[in-house]
């Protein structure tokens, strides 16, 4: 069983709990929005992103994003998150890195190490979002309104995919 823990010492949380998390959240879009039949409503979340301090190769302590750990408990920075309302189906997006950051950060996750440690249906790359959203072709995107440096980031990747959808 996947556990989220901040450290050897700390209190291990499942990661159904986040799951679970999903599901409120599922239920609750269904209950509170009539989205009709045939659509296909998706929320798209943008986790927390690195800072670097003061353009240098340092960055501050990273911090995820409050909504987006709420409903992934994902601790890697650069990454989304999407959630199919009428099935509940989750899908991460991680950063492709290159393999020369194995040097620095150790071994690597693949995509099927992401779907494990966080219980997801789906894991895909971030540059693949707007392809990938395009092959789901949801009716409707919700969104977060968002007012953090990292916007005209996740705006992009909005207006790719609704450039794809129209």
């Amino acid at each position: 069983m996947a556990v989220f823990q901040m450290g050897s010492h700390t209190h291990a949380i499942p990661m159904t709990l986040y799951r679970d998390n999903r599901a409120k959240v599922v239920n609750e879009l269904q209950r509170a929005h009539n989205f009709g039949p045939d659509s296909k409503p998706i929320v798209l979340l943008q986790g927390g992103d690195n800072i670097s301090h003061y353009d240098t190769d340092v960055d501050y302590v990273f911090r995820q994003e409050s909504y987006f750990t709420y409903l992934f408990g994902v601790t890697e920075p650069g990454c989304y998150g999407t959630v199919e309302i009428k099935t509940g189906r989750s899908t991460l997006y991680v950063p492709r890195l290159p393999e020369e950051y194995a040097v620095w950060m150790g071994p690597l996750l693949g995509l099927e190490d992401f779907k494990q440690k966080y219980e997801v249906d789906a894991v895909h790359y971030v540059d693949e979002i707007a392809n990938h959203l395009a092959t789901v072709s949801p009716s409707v995107l919700l969104l977060l309104r968002i007012s953090s440096p990292s916007f005209r980031r996740f705006a992009h990747i909005v207006s790719v995919v609704l450039q794809i959808l129209s």
